[in-house]
């Protein structure tokens, strides 16, 4: 089975506060090229899909008719992460086993900080989101925050600390041979072994921001492809200008 994993999206309401960063049909059409091009049989979406820390499902359904009508429609596994902790139809994980007995185990991520992990820390982080929600209606506050986000959010560096997940990725690889996450914004492979047993941890980035970052994962030959697309960082436009990277597939 061919999946098509991708987190990160942190889809809003339009405003000057968001953080998605696509037109919704665009967004669609790059979904549906790389579903066609590899014969994808499954699209997984590993948490964070919906900014619902910031805003209202209601808010983001009258947005977003277009997506919500597209993931509804086909094969679609949805996984909750900090962000989408309450969406109704997600769930924890995803496990799964193949024909050689092989173990694919993919969630967000979350979990291995204080911050997004814990029901304290998620209180605490929305707290400063409703504040940081006032503070940019003001256009120095609004840019200052963009800038910070293009300094912090993978397109130049990512301070979150990359060991930190890792570290967490290797405790599950003790028990799967291949752990799949989201949450860092940063895509990243790491190989090892645990007891003579080739384990992968798989990191699929980010979708917000206008990229378009993904793996794809075939089940059955634990192979994987990435797919990146690198944006032109430009707020407040309906479309992102996008050169490839040179691992990019499309």
């Amino acid at each position: 089975m061919n999946l098509l994993i991708i987190s990160d999206l942190h889809i809003d309401n339009g405003d000057n506060f968001g953080t998605f960063g696509w037109n919704q049909q665009e967004f669609i059409d790059r979904m549906e090229a790389v579903r066609t091009q590899f014969l994808v049989d499954r699209v997984v979406l590993n948490g964070d899909i919906f900014e619902l820390c910031k805003y209202s499902p209601k808010e983001i359904a009258a947005q977003h008719t277009h997506f919500i009508s597209y993931i509804k429609k086909h094969d679609v596994v949805y996984i909750r992460g900090n962000h989408d902790i309450k969406h109704p139809d997600a769930c924890n994980h995803l496990l799964i086993k193949n024909s050689s007995g092989k173990t694919i185990y993919i969630e967000h991520g979350h979990k291995a900080d204080f911050i997004n992990g814990t029901i304290i820390g998620r209180l605490m982080g929305k707290c400063f989101q409703k504040v940081l929600k006032v503070l940019v209606k003001w256009n120095m506050a609004r840019r200052m925050y963009f800038h910070f986000l293009k300094q912090n959010d993978g397109l130049e560096c990512r301070t979150y600390n990359s060991y930190k997940y890792l570290r967490y990725a290797l405790h599950l690889l003790k028990k799967y041979d291949v752990v799949v996450l989201g949450h860092t914004h940063k895509m990243e492979v790491h190989n090892t072994y645990y007891i003579d047993k080739k384990k992968q941890y798989i990191n699929t980035g980010s979708c917000s921001l206008g990229r378009f970052q993904a793996i794809l994962l075939d089940t059955e030959t634990l192979e994987y492809t990435p797919v990146i697309m690198k944006p032109g960082f430009t707020r407040n436009l309906p479309h992102h200008t996008y050169s490839p990277a040179p691992e990019a597939v499309i």
